[in-house]
């Protein structure tokens, strides 16, 4: 909940503020003051700053930096051993398509060229078929003696997989089966325990019912003597006093059978409940077809077979080829013919004519953009696959930047944005979002992305910062609330409302949220009176008088 910070009460002066933005910071000057009342009265209410909610666009925005960096980036690697005669441009300068970039020396071509052109009229002719069937048949040789290192690891991996498999798959149906067993066997022993004690109970209940039966015949036995006895006028004193004795001792037998008989119905209860956990721990033993652990053990398995298979029938045939000889159907002087042919071919495959071609033409920008790295300088004697210089685009851009782990679900590609470099600004879209966090320098993970610029001009520098905007979220002619109206619980997101006079907290639901804005999709409707805070010492439940939150421009 917002902390309640507004000094406003009834019977305080009531303050006019003007609003004023110099650039991203808002000042508030107090340009006069109205009172209420000199003093509060009894009667008079507290004030509240009030303002309508209302329908309005809402845009949500995350705000972000980066640098401008280049979409497209060609570099130019030199295609011919010669001298640079003329580097036209340098780091840092702006080139157009097809603007020549390096020139070079062609002297020493023209002369590797007339070279080329002689040995040319010096190659033996022979037969190319067969000459190029048996460099393909010795190249399969090397390739698959190449191949068969990898290939035999790959099929040693693959079977320690399979092992390692079959080895988890082993330990888990055992223990399975293990743990399964094992709750079985503390039931099973805790139900012949109990058994066993039942059994000795009834035993004692039918001790004591023999006991009950023979101090029932007794006293009837007693009973008839002394009903005989007073009919003969005898003496019966000593039978009574054995007809109370046995009477106070078949109580207590009773009682003591009513005793054993609970205890043989808690005992029953016991082993109805180890019975009951016995059918439940049978029901409940995993079986190793139906883990799925295993099951997926079973299905990588069953992949990983399948690959070995494949991996060692690629081997084999591997083998057999790697067994060949490379020199297989050539005689000696084939094979001299085919080597002066190689050493001809390895000769021409530089192909001197087209290396003049494209000395004569140097290295031409195949896109607009900006030097960006240069390796060379003129008179130096570039080499054939030398790094000369590297051309950036300006027109193909985007801003590289990174957005923390609170806002990075909320960025899409295709989003819009603005795009803020120096004094100028651009449209952007987001083009792309790694997938991958890293850290930044404060050690917090961050996610980067990918902002195009839709619109770049000249004013474009490569490497600069820029700041951005990015579109995430809009919504249309919604109900909207300022964002300092809003509050937030740990279990409810509420506004306080001016209803009948009367201040009341009000549960909502929110959509987009902006800077200044929030949506309410549940809760409120337009033109509902929220404040923004509570000053001091009201709450809800009050009545209270509202004051318009509108300001002046």
């Amino acid at each position: 909940m917002k902390k309640r910070n507004v000094k406003q009460l009834a019977g305080m002066s009531l303050k006019k503020k003007k609003w004023i933005i110099v650039g991203a910071i808002v000042v508030v000057i107090v340009v006069g003051a109205v009172s209420v009342s000199g003093r509060r009265q009894k009667d008079s209410l507290p004030q509240v700053t009030v303002e309508q909610a209302k329908k309005q666009d809402v845009t949500s925005r995350v705000e972000t930096s980066g640098t401008v960096e280049s979409l497209k980036v060609k570099t130019y690697f030199s295609p011919v051993n010669a001298a640079i005669s003329s580097l036209a441009y340098q780091t840092g300068d702006v080139v157009k398509k097809g603007d020549t970039l390096v020139v070079f020396e062609t002297d020493s071509l023209e002369q590797d060229n007339e070279k080329s052109q002689l040995n040319k009229t010096a190659t033996v002719s022979g037969s190319k078929d067969t000459a190029q069937k048996a460099v393909e048949s010795a190249q399969k040789v090397k390739d698959a003696q190449a191949e068969l290192p990898t290939l035999e690891q790959n099929v040693k991996n693959y079977q320690e997989y399979v092992a390692s498999l079959k080895t988890a798959i082993s330990d888990r149906t055992r223990k399975l089966a293990e743990d399964s067993s094992k709750a079985s066997s503390d039931i099973s022993m805790a139900l012949t325990k109990a058994q066993a004690e039942l059994a000795k109970m009834q035993e004692n209940m039918s001790s004591l019912t023999a006991l009950q039966q023979e101090q029932e015949a007794k006293i009837t036995e007693l009973t008839a003597e002394i009903s005989e006895t007073k009919k003969e006028g005898g003496d019966a004193s000593e039978a009574e006093h054995q007809l109370n004795n046995f009477n106070d001792a078949l109580k207590q037998t009773k009682n003591q059978i009513k005793e054993q008989q609970n205890y043989i119905d808690e005992q029953n209860d016991v082993i109805t409940q180890l019975n009951v956990q016995q059918i439940e721990a049978q029901s409940n033993a995993k079986d190793a077809d139906s883990d799925e652990q295993i099951v997926a053990w079973q299905n990588e398995l069953e992949d990983a077979t399948t690959k070995l298979s494949e991996l060692q029938a690629e081997l084999s045939e591997k083998k057999t080829v790697a067994e060949g000889s490379s020199d297989a159907g050539l005689t000696q002087a084939a094979k001299t013919q085919l080597e002066a042919t190689d050493n001809l071919a390895e000769l021409e495959a530089a192909s001197t004519q087209e290396l003049l071609e494209k000395g004569r033409q140097g290295i031409k920008a195949e896109f607009s953009g900006i030097i960006s790295k240069e390796e060379i300088s003129e008179g130096t004697t570039a080499t054939q696959g030398m790094e000369l210089v590297t051309v950036s685009s300006n027109e193909e851009v985007a801003v590289n930047v990174s957005v923390s782990k609170y806002d990075y679900d909320k960025l899409k590609e295709g989003q819009k944005a603005s795009i803020s470099i120096a004094s100028h600004t651009y449209a952007g879209t987001v083009s792309s979002i790694s997938k991958v966090a890293q850290t930044n320098e404060k050690g917090a993970p961050v996610i980067s992305a990918k902002v195009k610029i839709d619109n770049p001009d000249e004013s474009i520098f490569l490497g600069v910062e820029a700041k951005v905007s990015i579109e995430t979220d809009t919504a249309k002619d919604v109900v909207c609330v300022p964002a300092s109206a809003v509050n937030t619980a740990t279990d409810s997101t509420f506004c306080y409302v001016l209803k009948n006079g009367v201040i009341t907290k009000q549960n909502i639901t929110t959509g987009v949220t902006a800077s200044d804005y929030i949506e309410v999709e549940k809760g409120l409707k337009a033109g509902d009176e929220v404040i923004s805070e509570l000053p001091e010492g009201v709450e809800t439940g009050m009545k209270a008088e509202a004051v318009s939150g509108s300001t002046e421009e």
